[in-house]
């Protein structure tokens, strides 16, 4: 009795996530059609926090490395990396 109350609980929670995927789905093509930006926004120079430009003087010096740099801005090692190809425009 319990094996096949636990398999009918499972075959419901397997229709429910099926319906919301559809419905997310269904979402994302309705809001494509109309023009509205999904996902993150690319990150641009203008949106940089100033704290980098503070520091970034001192890096092209060679006065900080990397992993100090990011410390310093309080970002992740691999943010400082976009954030320099920004930058230099590579």
């Amino acid at each position: 009795m319990t094996e096949g109350m636990l398999k009918m609980m499972g075959v419901f929670s397997e229709l429910e996530r099926n319906i919301i995927s559809q419905r997310v789905k269904s979402g994302l093509q309705n809001a494509k059609a109309k023009g509205v930006p999904i996902g993150r926004p690319a990150t641009s120079e203008d949106r940089i926090p100033s704290i980098f430009f503070k520091y970034y003087p001192k890096y092209k010096r060679g006065e900080l490395n990397k992993s100090e740099f990011a410390r310093l801005c309080s970002v992740s090692y691999p943010t400082i990396f976009k954030y320099i190809a920004i930058v230099e425009g590579q």
